[in-house]
């Protein structure tokens, strides 16, 4: 059924020539088989300081079917993470200043981004962040950098011109809005009051009220309640406003309709 899962690529390994290994089979093993096993270690063979390595030799292991390509593809791939641990643990002249590797620091360094290459997590290439970009914490970084920068927080403090200006003209509004729903509420029973809205205009200018109020959630550092408060304060209370002047609307045209 192999036939059915679609395309199947195979990938070969590119032969390399193993130099250097014939030669030290020819010069080595015939001097350890003179030494004997018996025979004390001795340094005197080049590349035998692994002592398995000199058992096997001196036992006469047959080289004759050993893959030499195979076996250098494998050197290659140890050889590839001895050295990977060397630099993370901080290794020289044998003495390493670190004995633990967390999962993190196999990982791309700070400042910089996993870029998958195939289809596995564990192939990808790390990519400089972009400048002013945020990562997932606190601060933001410039393009290839390991230092960060707290973020600018922009915001109307109460002490500002703006906020004073702001808080007149709030405060004016405001004065005009509570000044005309008293003057409606003391006159609600008059004509002018009745043929304005009588108690329509009365919640049209409470819920103008709560809108221009809901401004005051904008001052200052942003709080949790504030910013729960100030969108649906706004919203509820000048779709109150405009649903009032609908009605109002429409029953000045139905007067306007019954009298002609």
């Amino acid at each position: 059924g192999i036939s059915m899962i679609g395309t199947v690529l195979g990938v070969t390994v590119q032969y390399t020539e193993f130099c250097g290994f014939e030669d030290f089979e020819r010069h080595s093993v015939p001097r350890l088989k003179d030494i004997g096993l018996n025979s004390p270690f001795s340094h005197s063979v080049p590349c035998m300081e692994n002592t398995k390595l000199y058992e096997i030799a001196i036992q006469g292991f047959s080289m004759s079917q050993y893959d030499d390509v195979s076996s250098f593809n494998v050197y290659k791939a140890v050889h590839m993470v001895a050295h990977a641990l060397h630099n993370i643990l901080h290794c020289d002249s044998g003495l390493c200043q670190k004995y633990n590797v967390q999962p993190w620091e196999v990982s791309c360094p700070y400042g910089h981004r996993k870029l998958m290459t195939g289809q596995h997590k564990c192939c990808f290439d790390c990519m400089a962040c972009p400048a002013a970009t945020f990562p997932n914490k606190t601060s933001y970084t410039f393009s290839e950098s390991e230092t960060c920068n707290k973020r600018a927080e922009l915001y109307l403090p109460w002490g500002a011109s703006l906020t004073t200006a702001l808080l007149i003209y709030l405060g004016v509004t405001l004065f005009l809005t509570l000044g005309t729903a008293v003057i409606f509420l003391f006159n609600l029973s008059t004509p002018v009051v009745k043929s304005a809205g009588g108690k329509t205009c009365l919640l049209m200018l409470a819920s103008l009220t709560v809108a221009s109020c809901s401004t005051l959630c904008h001052f200052s550092r942003p709080s949790h309640t504030g910013c729960l408060l100030k969108q649906p304060l706004f919203i509820i209370s000048f779709t109150v406003c405009l649903a009032c002047a609908t009605v109002r609307s429409f029953q000045v045209y139905r007067a306007l309709y019954l009298t002609m």
